[in-house]
């Protein structure tokens, strides 16, 4: 087979891939027109999602690992759809139904603005930082980079640094707004791709009963062969859902709490289907390349191996679609740490300055991208990584954020999220199995210690700093 680093495209695939390119550049910049001032629009487009919108937007948005899951389906077969896909369903569909109101009712724009209206702006910056980490779009820069070499055997770094500009000329007129002008186009693009290759790949391995004799016998297993604590870890990752700032920023987004639950359980509908898509054509690139040198390649190579031409260009638009999407979306949500949540909050500057900064943060939140893909060239590390040691640092503080008589003082909600991010930091440096577990234990025995800590001084542990 041929390798994926010369992945061979027509001229045809090229123009489709371009055409691509530049339909969500000029939708984009058509969205950016309906703009109004104000840095409410630029970061909740006026809170005016309608259900439609909300769909197409959080759809493609929230599943931008379209190469890590072709690489992690080629190692471990089905498991994929049991660690990547399943827990986001349940604490996707947990969070519409508990999670929207409370997020809605708190008025704010960020996950910093509510840490901050419950245990201060320590806290707050705290937040910010763990944010601007938790949003890098470090993953979708890698994978797109990946694909843009494959296409155009560019050096990897020039093809980075194209994707973080487009990623910024989408965004830097319009905000959410562009992204939500781009994401229909890519909601259909990513869908059409992989229902191009399904049909070409499973003719290849000749049929449902030659694909499953060719794969190893692990492949079928819900566990794919790993040991429970990485499936656990795996799991607990998922609970990154609840303290996504793509999902809070949509939610808020939403006119109504009604568009926003309602949105999330449709998208949970498409999530599944595209899931069993893309776990199918990872399966395929399995039987048909089983001794495949960089499994980051999975999809890319099946393409080369079965896909005509003109067709192999439309799949790898639809494998770029959802990166492209998730990494605009991670990108302006990185510049709003930077430029709302820490710049405006601590130096009071005007709304315009502060959009003024988000825009120039796109600069650095991109940046820090390029930095976390070359030092952590796999996606799927990437992912496990980012989520083991950040979300400890968020999970527990904003979940009782949301719940006043669970709330704790303004030091013990700064502690809390420090020992789970420098816990589960420690316990990756050290090499454990699941540092996630190291870091949320740590997380959840401050945030105890200092609810007792309240009752034995009888005052009430939602106390806290007034909402601004």
């Amino acid at each position: 087979m041929t390798p994926p680093e010369s992945l061979t495209l027509t001229a045809t695939d090229l123009l489709l891939l371009g055409g691509f390119v530049a339909a969500v550049l000029y939708l984009g910049r058509r969205a950016a027109r309906k703009r109004h001032e104000g840095l409410e629009d630029y970061i909740l487009a006026g809170r005016t999602l309608s259900l439609p919108a909300f769909i197409a937007t959080l759809v493609p948005s929230f599943f931008g690992g379209t190469l890590g899951i072709g690489e992690y389906t080629w190692r471990y077969g089905i498991s994929n759809w049991f660690v990547q896909g399943v827990p986001y369903y349940i604490f996707a569909l947990l969070y519409a139904v508990w999670l929207v109101p409370r997020v809605r009712s708190r008025g704010g724009m960020t996950i910093p603005d509510h840490l901050e209206a419950a245990y201060g702006r320590k806290a707050a910056a705290l937040g910010a930082l763990l944010v601007f980490l938790l949003a890098s779009p470090a993953d979708e820069a890698l994978m797109l980079g990946v694909l843009t070499r494959w296409a155009t055997g560019w050096p990897l770094a020039a093809c980075v640094a194209l994707v973080a500009a487009v990623s910024g000329a989408v965004l830097w007129r319009g905000g959410l707004r562009s992204d939500v002008g781009t994401n229909r186009l890519e909601l259909l693009v990513m869908f059409g791709g992989f229902a191009v290759v399904l049909p070409f790949g499973l003719a290849a391995v000749h049929g449902w009963h030659a694909l499953k004799a060719a794969l190893p016998a692990s492949h079928l297993e819900l566990t794919g062969g790993q040991p429970f604590w990485t499936l656990a870890g795996w799991w607990m990752i998922a609970l990154w859902t609840f303290v996504d700032p793509a999902f809070h920023q949509r939610v808020l987004a939403a006119k109504d709490e009604r568009t926003a639950r309602a949105g999330i359980a449709i998208s949970v509908g498409f999530w599944f289907v595209f899931d069993v898509m893309t776990t199918a054509a990872g399966l395929l690139a399995r039987a048909e390349l089983p001794r495949l040198s960089d499994p980051l390649a999975a999809y890319p190579a099946l393409a080369q191996a079965v896909l005509p031409p003109a067709l192999k260009g439309l799949f790898i638009a639809g494998v770029a679609a959802s990166a492209l999407a998730a990494c605009a979306t991670k990108s302006l949500l990185s510049a709003v740490s930077l430029g709302h949540d820490a710049a405006q909050r601590f130096w009071r500057l005007p709304d315009v300055k502060a959009e003024t900064l988000t825009r120039w943060g796109l600069a650095a939140a991109l940046a820090l991208s390029v930095a976390l893909a070359a030092a952590l060239p796999s996606v799927v590390a990437l992912w496990y990584t980012l989520g083991s040691c950040v979300i400890p640092g968020l999970l527990v503080p904003l979940l009782t954020s949301y719940v006043e008589p669970l709330r704790v003082g303004p030091r013990a909600g700064l502690w809390s999220s420090l020992a789970g991010v420098l816990s589960a930091t420690a316990a990756w440096a050290l090499g454990m199995r699941a540092p996630f577990f190291a870091g949320l234990g740590a997380s959840a025995s401050v945030w105890a210690a200092g609810y007792a800590s309240a009752r034995l001084r009888g005052e009430s542990p939602g106390a806290g700093p007034p909402r601004p």
